[in-house]
């Protein structure tokens, strides 16, 4: 069952495409993101009758994995293969990173601003009938630990020796480090390390040009000199309490 929360057989995992150990601390944030983009929705794969029909994508009474599981869900029914979409869901550190090539940066920097990351900690188990896999959130605080053993038999858990097993028949093993993924493609027969598997999906496209082309910053408007609010100390104190502000944001943020 989802950790934190009261047995029930509807928040039993695993869900359709993910199993989850770990809590997404941004889940309200996530679904009112969501909830708020649902209205710009287009598909190539569904009719706009038939995505009318498969809203709203998150629910109330789901939790935090639950609802990670229906957005990856929808994002994989509409042609996003499952690393690409858990890669815009879940990124890993990628902003102070200057040893991270650009290709790959672009990708994040591009899906930023598409999709606010799902937070964890979050280790997810994933899976679409072909690929198998595992991935990490940025911050590494749910502990993941895979070995695969000569007879092509990949065992993933969160300690290493959940299962008994002759360590001399072990060919691979490691820890699942923050940010990572690691796949077993069935139809491969094979194991897909991060690297190459980022390299891959990273490339596929001109994320970099799209952004250069495209994207406005705060930096690139121009500045009005003239503008500018002056307020009394009453007006502004009472703006302040209406939009929430408290002691803290003042002084520490």
């Amino acid at each position: 069952f989802s950790t934190n929360t009261t047995p029930k057989w509807k928040l039993a995992q695993p869900f359709r495409m993910i199993a989850h150990n770990g809590e997404i601390n941004t889940v309200k944030g996530n679904t009112n993101w969501w909830k708020s983009k649902e209205s710009m929705l287009k598909s190539s794969k569904f009719t706009a009758d038939e995505l009318e029909k498969l809203l709203p994508v998150c629910g109330d009474q789901l939790s935090d994995s639950g609802n990670l599981d229906n957005v990856l869900e929808f994002l994989s029914l509409n042609g996003f293969s499952l690393p690409h979409a858990l890669m815009m869901m879940i990124p890993e550190a990628w902003q102070n990173d200057e040893q991270m090539p650009d290709h790959k940066k672009a990708f994040y920097e591009y899906h930023k601003t598409i999709m606010e990351a799902w937070d964890g900690p979050a280790s997810i188990c994933f899976t679409d009938g072909i690929l198998v896999g595992a991935t990490l959130d940025r911050n590494g605080l749910r502990p993941s630990r895979y070995c695969l053993t000569e007879d092509n038999r990949l065992i993933v858990a969160s300690e290493a020796g959940a299962l008994p097993l002759d360590q001399s028949k072990i060919v691979m093993k490691g820890r699942l480090q923050p940010g990572r993924i690691l796949i077993a493609d069935l139809k491969e027969h094979r194991v897909i390390g991060d690297q190459e598997l980022k390299d891959t999906i990273c490339s596929r496209l001109p994320y970099r040009e799209w952004l250069d082309a495209n994207r406005q910053t705060l930096d690139d408007l121009p500045l009005d000199e003239r503008a500018g609010i002056s307020l009394d100390k009453k007006t502004l104190f009472r703006l302040q309490q209406l939009h929430g502000y408290t002691k803290e944001d003042l002084k520490v943020l």
